[in-house]
């Protein structure tokens, strides 16, 4: 089957659109937004099903077209490090649970450090 066929054209769509869901579950991962995260694995999963179906019509491996090859890297490569980046999230808020690491902000532990140190000779001149 070739390439410009309509069968293949809407496989490398349903495969770009499913990179352009990998890039939204980065971000939201980035921002931890779990909804986000839970709404954006449904639609990946919805689209996988559509990209498997096309995968199937094309009758050929898509690996054997070079754009198609180039574009099955870049989701495997995504899909592995968000796999990775919701990992790390996931044992973070378990052990946030757990009460095994301090949910404490930096900007919080830097005012806490600025206001609750006490006897760190800050501003010895407004001492009593």
């Amino acid at each position: 089957m070739p390439k410009n066929s309509p069968e293949f054209v809407f496989f490398l769509e349903a495969l770009e659109t499913f990179e352009n869901l990998l890039h939204a579950e980065t971000q939201a991962i980035a921002a931890k937004h779990l909804d986000t995260i839970e709404e954006i694995i449904e639609r990946k999963d919805a689209n996988l099903r559509a990209l498997l179906d096309a995968k199937e019509r094309i009758g050929i491996n898509p690996r054997s077209v070079s754009e198609a090859d180039a574009l099955v890297d870049q989701v495997l490569d995504l899909q592995e490090k968000n796999v990775e980046s919701f990992r790390r999230l996931f044992e973070k808020q378990f052990k946030l649970n757990q009460g095994k690491e301090s949910a404490e902000k930096p900007i919080d532990r830097k005012l806490r450090k600025a206001y609750l140190t006490a006897g760190d000779g800050r501003l010895p001149e407004l001492e009593g």
